[in-house]
C-alpha cells in the first residue's frame, strides 16, 4: 500500500508537469515582461570556467529601462549605456572605455537575461523546484542557431510572477555562468540621468568611437 501511494504521487506529479507547456509558460513570462518599463535587480553572478573549474562569485546591481538603457555595477566594473553610448569603467585599471552601443543578439549579460524572455530557443519543461522558498518552473533552452555561443540555458521561473529567479548558461567552451536574483523592483520610475556616466577625474579615457568613424 505504501509503495502504491508513492507511485500514485509520482504519477500525478508527472501528469501535472506534462500538462504544462514550456512555450506557454514563456509566453506568460513575455506578457509579464512587456509591461515592464524599468527595473532594479540585485543579483549574484557565479562563473565556473570549463577547463580549470576555477569558480568566482560576486554580487551586482542592475538598473534597466526600455530602449536599451542600463547600468550594471559589479565589484570590479561598471557598465552604463543610454542606448547610444556605452561607458565601461574599470576602477582597478583606472580606465574608462567609451564606445558606440551595439545590440548584439548573441551576447549575454544580466540586462539581456534577467528581464527578457529568451527568444530563438527550443524550450523544454524539465521539472519544478522550490527555490528560495518560491515555487518555480525549470525550463531548459537550446539555441536554434547552430552558430550560437551558448550551448544551453536553464531558467527557473517564479510560478506566480513569472520572473526569472535563476539562470544558468553553458557556453560552447563549457564555461558556466549563473545569475541568481536576490531582489527585484519593477517600474520604479527611473530617470534617464541614471544612464549617463560621469567620468572621474584622473581616469584614463579610451574612446573607441573615434576609431569607428
Amino acid at each position: 500500500m505504501k509503495y502504491f501511494k508513492i507511485l500514485l504521487i509520482l504519477f500525478l506529479s508527472q501528469s501535472v508537469l506534462h500538462s504544462q507547456n514550456a512555450d506557454d509558460i514563456l509566453k506568460k513570462a513575455e506578457k509579464k515582461y512587456n509591461v515592464i518599463k524599468d527595473a532594479i535587480i540585485e543579483f549574484t553572478q557565479i562563473n565556473v570556467f570549463g577547463v580549470s573549474k576555477i569558480e568566482n562569485k560576486f554580487d551586482g546591481k542592475l538598473w534597466m529601462k526600455k530602449n536599451n538603457k542600463y547600468k550594471i555595477v559589479l565589484e570590479n566594473q561598471t557598465i552604463v549605456t543610454n542606448g547610444k553610448i556605452v561607458w565601461s569603467y574599470y576602477p582597478l585599471n583606472n580606465q574608462v572605455i567609451i564606445d558606440d552601443y551595439k545590440d548584439e543578439p548573441e551576447s549575454f549579460s544580466p540586462d539581456k537575461i534577467m528581464v527578457n524572455v529568451p527568444l530563438n530557443y527550443n524550450a523544454i519543461l524539465i521539472g519544478t523546484e522550490k527555490l528560495f522558498n518560491k515555487n518555480t518552473f525549470v525550463i531548459k533552452l537550446t539555441p536554434r542557431n547552430e552558430r550560437s555561443l551558448i550551448k544551453s540555458m536553464k531558467v527557473w521561473l517564479n510560478k506566480e510572477e513569472y520572473f526569472m529567479e535563476k539562470v544558468e548558461i553553458v557556453d560552447v567552451s563549457d564555461n558556466i555562468t549563473t545569475y541568481i536574483s536576490k531582489s527585484i523592483t519593477i517600474n520604479a520610475g527611473l530617470k534617464d540621468e541614471i544612464f549617463q556616466f560621469s567620468i572621474p577625474q584622473g581616469v584614463e579615457v579610451l574612446d573607441l568611437r573615434k576609431n569607428s568613424r
